[in-house]
């Protein structure tokens, strides 16, 4: 009787974790700078209107609401001889590439359409790696710490990802004359460099799991039902939504922000900390959330992180030190922000494991994206509207009014919205002793349907 990932739990050596994470570092690199230098880049030099780069922002993560539950489901049914989750490494990886090279350095006279269609093919590709990816991490191991690991593992790769995207702007905008095209050339050259090295490593060194042990039909409303049963699963969808529209609000217009307002010269150096101490206290969460569960070191992350927001309010003209150090105690709150979600999400799967031993971790984790990724779009454009309508002039701003409507919008508006999500976060109800007995659940229920089979 050949053994399935729901009765048998082999370990997964940590080596192969090291290659399964590895695919997140060209994947770290692009949010960055699409949150901070894309706007400048074709409002600036393009001559694109802030309002209209928001509003195509907006319009192209609608086409996400498509792809990622067709994404997320045929991930689960799907069954190609080389892995159902692996396979999606190919399709993504073609897509990004092409992608991120229309979208990083784009055509003189790169217009509205052009900027929608290339983020569209971005997020695309985005989508067809990352899905199967995080259904694939939550099946590599059905222990609740072992998925902490791998969620740390993966996400640490990413933070080395965005640490390397700070990197390379420091370097190039030292040069004199160096502008945001030149930043994001040189970006897409290690992007298009790194994702079909990284990708092929998961590829041929990292097993997937048995398939699920039951192949139910699938219906929408039966899906959607499940989902909307599942009340940790929502607890942490929702808070995560919060929480994203907070911290993209403020992501998008930090260029904005540390220019006018603070007069940093070289922000790249400052993300370069910022993400160095999110590296290196990783570990640190990692310890936390198994000594005092998983959600209450999320709370704790999201309450400091709400509190730097609102504390770089108070940050003067010229307070660089100031603004550096807040940067940077932020910074090592950004692992638990970026890890601890995924774990729980993988965690929240096994409910609906329980009840019906089939394993849609693909479903789970798309809904999850879909709430993700409206986050990303209101928080990406929401701030570029608002000081649009206030009439914030994107090359350099040393009026009152915008400057104040930009200092409110960086500080206080995340700052509400991450304490938001902090009360969500303590309210999460899935435990390691909970999980535990879900875990048991699974298994006698999966012995029972082995044992119930007719022998051949």
């Amino acid at each position: 009787m050949r053994a399935t990932a729901a009765t048998v739990d082999a370990p997964i050596a940590f080596w192969r974790i090291l290659a399964f994470g590895s695919v997140q570092l060209p994947l770290g690199m692009i949010g960055l700078p699409i949150a901070i230098y894309l706007a400048p880049l074709y409002s600036g030099q393009l001559q694109l209107s802030l309002q209209l780069i928001g509003i195509a922002l907006i319009l192209a993560r609608l086409s996400d609401f498509i792809t990622d539950p067709i994404i997320g489901i045929m991930s689960d049914r799907w069954r190609p001889r080389i892995g159902r989750r692996r396979v999606w490494l190919i399709f993504g990886t073609i897509a990004m590439t092409a992608g991120v090279r229309m979208l990083f350095v784009p055509a003189a006279d790169a217009g509205i359409v052009y900027f929608a269609l290339a983020v569209a093919l971005v997020y695309l590709g985005y989508t067809l790696i990352l899905l199967p990816y995080q259904a694939w991490s939550a099946e590599l191991s059905s222990d609740y710490h072992v998925r902490t690991r791998i969620s740390s593992v993966s996400q640490g790769f990413s933070i080395v990802g965005l640490i390397t995207s700070t990197l390379i702007p420091a370097y190039v905008l030292s040069q004199p004359g160096a502008t945001s095209a030149d930043v994001m050339a040189a970006l897409s050259i290690v992007i298009i460099a790194l994702l079909p090295v990284c990708a092929t490593l998961a590829f041929m060194l990292v097993p997937e799991p048995a398939a699920p042990i039951r192949k139910a039909p699938f219906h929408l409303g039966g899906a959607l039902r499940m989902l909307g049963r599942n009340r940790a699963f929502l607890n942490i969808t929702l808070l995560v939504l919060i929480a994203t529209i907070g911290e993209v609000f403020r992501q998008t217009i930090t260029v904005f922000f540390a220019r006018d307002v603070v007069a940093v010269t070289n922000i790249g150096i400052v993300y370069f900390l910022y993400f160095a101490s999110a590296l290196l206290v990783m570990p640190g969460w990692v310890w936390l959330a198994k000594r005092i569960e998983k959600h209450r070191a999320l709370t704790l992350a999201l309450v400091i992180v709400a509190l730097t927001n609102a504390c770089m309010f108070l940050v003067p003209k010229g307070g660089v030190v100031l603004f550096t150090a807040l940067f940077i105690l932020k910074g090592s709150c950004y692992g638990a922000v970026l890890m601890l979600p995924h774990a729980m999400v993988a965690d929240t799967a096994d409910i609906d494991t329980a009840e019906t031993l089939d394993r849609q971790q693909g479903l789970f984790f798309a809904a999850m994206a879909m709430v993700q990724k409206m986050g990303y779009a209101l928080g990406a454009g929401l701030p570029l509207l608002i000081l649009g309508a206030v009439g914030y002039q994107s090359a350099g701003e040393s009026r009152a009014e915008p400057l104040l409507a930009l200092s409110i919008s960086y500080s206080l508006v995340p700052c509400a919205l991450v304490l938001i999500a902090a009360m969500l976060a303590w309210r999460y109800s899935l435990t390691a002793a909970t999980h535990k007995t879900i875990r048991a659940q699974i298994d006698a229920r999966a012995s029972e349907s082995l044992q119930a089979e007719p022998m051949p």
